[in-house]
């Protein structure tokens, strides 16, 4: 189906022109001493993008019934045959919706570095067009183009406003990443290749969308392997799925605190949705061999990343391997031939962009006043900060996958859908989340309870303002997904049978649970 207005263009074009809008003279340092105009029009962008998608998304379901199927396409390069091919589903609706609302909180959240001005806003609006570009499109070239430019923004916060080693996590970042995708692209190019070799196009020529590619079924068995261990390598460093994660904690130490956010929060979340999009399509013998390894991959990572982040002393380390534990849970979903674990997979993976977006804004907040994040400087500072503490205890619970919230939804979903498959794996990833409420709760005990640090720093006070309001709505979305997921889970699971196609189990009976 296509709706003549608003474009889905309109979700990528809004806040790119927004970016450059940042840029113009009016909103100069000379000008705009201390960016407040620049950040109100950040702020307006970044609310239109989020008002357009639920225009969009709302005359697509009157006009459609409950299915999200909406689609934008026209030629780009026709001697390629490369084409101009948005298209927002559940699958891709779920996870720009999150792009929207991370991206405002971040925007609208006060703290920013100290010499950041028009440029940070422009970055960050840039990073949100990006985003939601590869949320959208269905051909590879045009996902290949997005999927890289989404890292430029990342790449300049942190170089420019990063910590004292922001270069090297700079470097670490890029490499790491442009490795990976290089074998994607080449995988790209072939496939293009392929599908005009063996004339499956019209105008004999080049094709790469993916629904054309998808119903050509014109690769033989080493091809399917070759091309899917290059696809899937590009988005295991996405991710990242250990040990292919060499980069993150790096980046999540020395980014500024909302690029961190934004980083976690979404980047990661391009690789899930990409093997979801584009893997099982084109490669789903590929992936239904590869699925017990990618399986190990996520438990292995669950524990792994649980362990290690068990041994830091370091607030923003914490976090980051984390991530890496709580991302094994969706790696563990998309594995198997499930829509229950598939869905709960996607699931899990919006509400972890929510929970570690607020806990890495909250931390922030917390090292910038104490001017530490060691864990031996850190403590008894619930009573000098008790909003904080309570809105940190909110995120924690929700990290550990406490009932009523939504990482609860995504974990159950994701055991129960993988145990018939994975069994072994799934009782490691069990495991798993025994080692996170040990260690999550620790280190909560131990900052806002533990012995207090009289000496020292204190820049400022409780969280205040529209820093309360952010969070309130973000502990009021997390909660919320955890007691009502029908609406999400509706929106998704049809999604997902469609997109992985024949190779994928629709055992979402127990999906029903959460739904109506």
């Amino acid at each position: 189906m296509t709706i003549p207005w608003p474009p889905l263009s309109s979700l990528i074009v809004v806040p790119a022109l927004g970016a450059l809008g940042c840029l113009a003279p009016w909103f100069s340092s000379r000008i705009d001493t201390k960016a407040r105009f620049v950040r109100v029009w950040a702020l307006g962008v970044s609310i239109l993008t989020l008002v357009i998608l639920a225009a969009i998304a709302r005359a697509a379901t009157i006009s459609h019934g409950a299915v999200l199927a909406l689609e934008e396409a026209r030629q780009w390069i026709p001697s390629l045959g490369i084409t101009y091919h948005l298209e927002l589903d559940g699958l891709s609706f779920a996870f720009c919706l999150l792009t929207a609302v991370i991206s405002f909180a971040v925007i609208a959240w006060s703290a920013k570095p100290v010499s950041a001005g028009a440029g940070w806003y422009a970055l960050l609006l840039l990073g949100e067009s990006t985003v939601m570009g590869a949320f959208l499109a269905t051909d590879l070239v045009l996902f290949y183009i997005f999927f890289e430019a989404m890292l430029l923004p990342v790449l300049g916060a942190m170089a420019l406003w990063g910590g004292a080693q922001r270069l090297n996590a700079s470097l670490k970042f890029l490499v790491y990443t442009m490795a990976g995708s290089a074998l994607m692209f080449l995988s790209i190019l072939y496939l293009g290749w392929k599908a005009q070799a063996m004339g499956h196009t019209l105008d004999g020529n080049f094709a790469f969308e993916i629904t054309t590619l998808a119903s050509m079924k014109m690769l033989n068995s080493t091809e399917e392997l070759v091309l899917g261990l290059a696809f899937l390598l590009a988005f295991a460093v996405k991710i990242p799925m250990v040990p292919f994660h060499g980069w993150l904690p790096d980046t999540y130490r020395e980014a500024p605190h909302g690029v961190a956010a934004f980083t976690a929060a979404l980047l990661g979340k391009v690789g899930i949705y990409a093997i979801i999009r584009f893997m099982w399509p084109l490669f789903p013998t590929f992936m239904v061999q590869a699925g017990p390894y990618v399986a190990a991959a996520g438990a292995g990572a669950i524990v792994f990343g649980a362990l290690v982040a068990m041994t830091q002393k370091d607030l923003r380390s914490l976090l980051a391997y984390s991530s890496i534990s709580h991302l094994g849970f969706c790696v563990l979903g998309i594995a198997g031939v499930s829509t229950m674990a598939m869905t709960g997979a996607v699931f899990q993976a919006v509400s972890h962009g929510l929970v570690t977006a607020a806990l890495f804004l909250t931390v922030g907040t917390i090292i910038d006043r104490q001017g530490s994040r060691d864990f031996d400087r850190l403590g008894g500072l619930a009573r000098s900060i008790p909003l904080t503490a309570f809105f940190l205890m909110i995120f924690c619970v929700a990290a550990v996958a406490l009932p009523l919230t939504s990482s609860f939804v995504g974990e159950f979903l994701i055991i129960v859908g993988s145990w018939k498959l994975f069994p072994t794996w799934t009782s490691v990833a069990l495991l798993g989340v025994v080692l996170g409420a040990v260690y999550t709760l620790t280190a909560y005990l131990r900052t806002m309870f533990g012995p207090l640090h009289a000496s020292d720093p204190q820049t400022g006070g409780d969280l205040r303002g529209f820093d309360v309001v952010i969070l309130t709505g973000l502990a009021a979305a997390i909660i919320a997904l955890g007691i009502f997921p029908a609406d999400l889970l509706d929106m998704i699971s049809p999604a997902v049978e469609v997109t992985a196609g024949s190779s994928v189990v629709a055992d979402n009976s127990l999906t029903q649970v959460f739904t109506r």
